[in-house]
C-alpha cells in the first residue's frame, strides 16, 4: 500500500486578506501615497488650477513650512515623545529674527543665528520639563507652548514687523530653482528627506531611535544614552520648526503673532499619517513628507472650495481621529 502523502490544506481567503492587511498597515508610505493621489485627483477635478505648473509650485512652496517641522517630529515620535510647542517656536524664531534685523539693525546672519539659538533653548526647555522633571511630553510641551507663545507676544508687543528687503538670504532660498521652477527651499527639503530616510533605514540612527522609543529601559541596558537621544530630538524639532517659521516670515515679509498658529495639531497629524506612532518605536521620514503633501493638498483644496477656516477645524479633528485609529491598528499588527 502506498504511503499516504501529506496534503497541505488550502489557505483560507480570510487568512490571506489578513496577511495583506498586515502588510499594508506595516507600509505607511503606501497608505499615505494612496490617500495623497486620491485627494489630489478629487480636488484637482474640482479646481483644475491645482494641477497646473503654477498650482504645483504653490503646493510645493507651502509644504516646506510645516514639512521641516514634520521631519523633526517624526524623529522625536520615533524616540517615544511628542512636542506640542512647534507653532509657538516657529513664531518665536520669526519674532526674534525680525526684531533684531529690522528694529535693532543686526546683520541678517546674526539675526537668523539668534533665532536658531532661541529655538535650541526652547528645545532644551522641553527636554528639561519632560526628561528631568518627568512631566509627560503631552502636558509638558503644551505648557511650554504657552510660555514660548507669551514670550513671542511680548517681543512683538502685538505689532507686525516688516522685513521686506532685509532678509536677502531667505529671499534667495525661496527663489525658483532650475528644477521645474520649484523653490530652493523645497529642493532642500527633499534632499533632507532622502538623506534622513536613508540614515533611519541603513545606519545605526534608526535602531537607536526605535529602541529608545519602543523600550527605554532596555535601550539604557543596551548602553544607549536615551536621555541624550531624546534631548537632541527635542532640539531638532524646535530648530526645524524655527526654520519653517523663518520661511513663513520671509514669504509674508512680516513677523506677526499668527505665525505658527495651530501648527502643533497639523504637524502632529502629518507625522502620524506618515507612519509615526504615539507609543514610539515607529516612524518614517518619507511618510512624514508624503503626509505633509497630503495635508497641504487638503488645505488648498478646502480653500479653493471656499470652505471657511473655522470649518477646516472639523477636517483637522477628523484627520487626527483617523490617524489615531491607524496608529492603534499598527500597534496591534506589530503585537500579533
Amino acid at each position: 500500500m502506498e504511503a499516504s502523502k501529506a496534503i497541505t490544506p488550502p489557505v483560507p481567503a480570510a487568512q490571506s486578506l489578513r496577511k495583506v492587511g498586515r502588510r499594508l498597515l506595516n507600509m505607511p508610505e503606501l497608505g499615505v501615497s494612496a490617500a495623497l493621489i486620491l485627494c489630489f485627483v478629487v480636488f484637482a477635478a474640482a479646481d483644475k488650477s491645482m494641477a497646473t505648473p503654477q498650482g504645483l509650485v504653490l503646493l510645493f512652496t507651502q509644504v516646506t513650512y510645516m514639512g521641516f517641522a514634520a521631519i523633526g517630529m517624526c524623529c522625536l515620535m520615533l524616540a517615544g515623545e511628542i512636542d506640542l510647542s512647534t507653532g509657538s517656536v516657529a513664531g518665536l524664531a520669526a519674532a526674534v529674527a525680525a526684531t533684531l534685523i529690522a528694529n535693532q539693525g543686526w546683520p541678517e546672519w546674526a539675526g537668523l543665528t539668534a533665532a536658531i539659538v532661541a529655538a535650541v533653548l526652547a528645545g532644551l526647555l522641553n527636554s528639561v520639563v519632560v526628561l528631568k522633571i518627568g512631566v509627560p511630553s503631552f502636558f509638558g510641551t503644551l505648557g511650554t507652548h504657552f510660555v514660548i507663545l507669551g514670550v513671542m507676544q511680548a517681543i512683538l508687543r502685538g505689532n507686525w514687523i516688516m522685513v521686506e528687503g532685509k532678509v536677502p538670504f531667505l529671499t534667495q532660498l525661496a527663489s525658483p530653482s532650475p528644477f521645474w521652477g520649484v523653490p530652493w527651499t523645497f529642493v532642500i527639503l527633499v534632499v533632507l528627506v532622502v538623506v534622513g530616510d536613508f540614515l533611519l533605514r541603513r545606519s545605526r540612527l534608526g535602531p537607536i531611535l526605535s529602541a529608545t522609543g519602543a523600550n527605554r529601559r532596555a535601550a539604557d541596558i543596551a548602553g544607549i544614552n536615551t536621555t541624550l537621544v531624546k534631548t537632541l530630538c527635542f532640539v531638532l524639532v524646535s530648530v526645524c520648526s524655527a526654520i519653517g517659521g523663518l520661511l513663513v516670515m520671509n514669504a509674508a515679509i512680516t513677523a506677526d503673532p499668527q505665525i505658527g498658529d495651530s501648527w502643533q495639531l497639523w504637524v502632529l497629524a502629518i507625522a502620524v499619517i506618515g507612519g509615526s506612532s504615539f507609543s514610539g518605536g515607529l516612524g518614517s521620514i518619507s511618510g512624514a513628507f508624503l503626509g505633509a503633501l497630503l495635508i497641504q493638498v487638503i488645505k488648498l483644496g478646502l480653500g479653493a472650495a471656499q470652505i471657511k477656516t473655522n470649518a477646516q477645524g472639523v477636517v483637522v479633528g477628523a484627520i487626527l481621529i483617523v490617524s489615531a485609529i491607524l496608529d492603534v491598528l499598527r500597534r496591534r499588527v506589530k503585537k500579533y
